[in-house]
């Protein structure tokens, strides 16, 4: 499948993904992670609680990839909320939240956004200005939870406009994949409008959602301009040659990585 605005590159032997719209804001560096790496498909990014060796030199390795240089990730603990957490007040530990803002207010020594996924959707959002960025974790509990409306609030707070704004959804698993309950339903409609765009049902007669859709609608909802949304067209559990899934793969299952912040060059 190819896109207009995302592109995959092979870059120092790691497989990334990128989306134009972001390339285009000077002064900032992206990339989401595929499994694939020299030659290998086990590129996992781990977990929060893997800052082992292993762990460690992957992430350098993916970071220097991506443009961020020697920058280090400011890993979160996610548990499927809506809690965004500033960059700049970053610990010892990672916090319980399921996204990250970094501010240029804050000075340069912040560490990169990131999250990590494996069928959640992993958002970059970047001002046009390149003032502030985020990484949010957004699975369907979080989007419920308002995620989306909280990360436009939080730019806000930051002097960011939401017409300023654009937004990279990352693979997840689609609308084809994503069988859920009546009760995730119920609880996107709340959070998102009506389910028209992100509600389907399978052949078997099960309710199916699409976690972009549903986001987008979140997000516009919330003043980001919808020209400025940009969905990957890969779903994870359908290319398991590229992506993690947890619904594929179980327990099992490695982590992808999204990361955005200040481009600091090869």
């Amino acid at each position: 499948m190819t896109d207009t605005v995302w592109r995959l590159e092979e870059v120092d032997g790691v497989c990334l993904l990128r989306c134009a719209a972001i390339e285009a804001i000077p002064g900032v560096a992206h990339a989401f992670s595929t499994r694939s790496a020299f030659g290998r498909t086990d590129f996992d990014l781990g977990s929060a609680a893997s800052d082992g060796r292993d762990s460690r030199s992957r992430r350098a390795v993916f970071f220097r990839a991506a443009g961020l240089g020697a920058a280090q990730p400011a890993i979160l603990r996610q548990v499927h909320g809506s809690v965004i957490v500033d960059a700049a007040a970053w610990g010892a530990s990672p916090p319980a939240a399921d996204g990250v803002i970094r501010a240029a207010r804050h000075g340069a020594v912040s560490p990169v956004p990131v999250v990590r996924t494996a069928d959640c959707v992993a958002v970059l959002l970047v001002d046009r200005h390149a003032t502030a960025v985020a990484a949010i974790h957004a699975g369907w509990r979080g989007i419920a939870a308002g995620i989306g409306t909280n990360a436009v609030a939080r730019f806000a707070t930051e002097g960011v406009d939401s017409r300023d704004l654009v937004a990279a959804l990352g693979p997840a698993i689609l609308r084809c994949c994503y069988e859920v309950g009546e009760e995730v339903v119920t609880a996107l409609d709340a959070a998102c409008g009506a389910p028209t765009d992100y509600v389907a049902w399978t052949a078997s007669g099960r309710v199916s959602v699409d976690l972009h859709a549903a986001l987008r609608q979140q997000l516009v909802a919330s003043g980001v301009p919808a020209e400025a949304i940009h969905a990957a067209p890969w779903c994870t559990r359908c290319r398991g040659d590229l992506f993690f899934s947890f619904r594929g793969e179980g327990s099992a299952s490695g982590r992808l990585m999204a990361a955005v912040g200040p481009a600091f060059g090869p």
